[in-house]
């Protein structure tokens, strides 16, 4: 019994730590610190902006960097409208961003005694009793037009719009029509309803 008590303290030792007081996990075992580039500057604040297609931010997904080395990406879940147009920033806590909205007044365009056009944000009312006759999409840039029965003849008028979605408004003739055409400063979705005052242009 004796020589089992002595083999087990003899073997202790032989496979005891150097150090006992060493953890079991230290900075040699956990993998080296990564060697970041010290030209890299502190996040102070990152502003970024987003495609005018966008309406809705769902996730924001980081690929970061670890202190091991490693490259991890992390998701946060948002899932909130946003407005394209607006600045978007990562930014460190202690900081204050300010936002200051613009606001857009209403625009009444008189082009001509038989058609004007009133603009209030993403809606477009043009004032008119003449009919519609068609109406088309066209794509980069991205613009609405839309063609009225009257036979009448005028020079082309363009309009150009500052903080507006419309951006630009050009009126011109084409003999037994007149063409509206609505420049886009973005992607959008549109729908136009006829009212009692004209057509009503709706941005989405």
């Amino acid at each position: 019994m004796k020589k089992i008590v002595l083999m087990l303290v003899i073997l202790s030792f032989v496979f005891a730590r150097d150090n006992p007081f060493e953890p079991v996990v230290s900075s040699k075992n956990i993998g080296k610190a990564t060697n970041i580039d010290s030209n890299i500057k502190p996040l102070k604040v990152q502003y970024f902006k987003l495609p005018s297609s966008v309406r809705v931010l769902r996730k924001i997904k980081l690929q970061v960097l670890n202190v091991d080395g490693s490259i991890k990406e992390i998701t946060y879940d948002i899932n909130k409208k946003v407005d394209w147009h607006n600045d978007f920033a990562i930014a460190n806590s202690k900081l204050q961003i300010d936002h200051k909205e613009t606001k857009i007044e209403p625009k009444l365009l008189n082009i001509f005694n038989f058609l004007t056009i009133l603009v209030d944000q993403k809606k477009l009312l043009i004032k008119t009793k003449d009919t519609l006759i068609r109406e088309l999409f066209f794509a980069k840039p991205y613009k609405i037009a839309i063609d009225f029965k009257r036979n009448v003849a005028f020079y082309t008028k363009t309009i150009k719009l500052k903080n507006s979605p419309y951006s630009k408004i050009i009126v011109g003739n084409h003999g037994s029509f007149y063409r509206v055409v609505l420049e886009l400063d973005g992607e959008y979705r549109y729908k136009i309803k006829k009212n009692s005052n004209g057509y009503l242009i709706e941005l989405f």
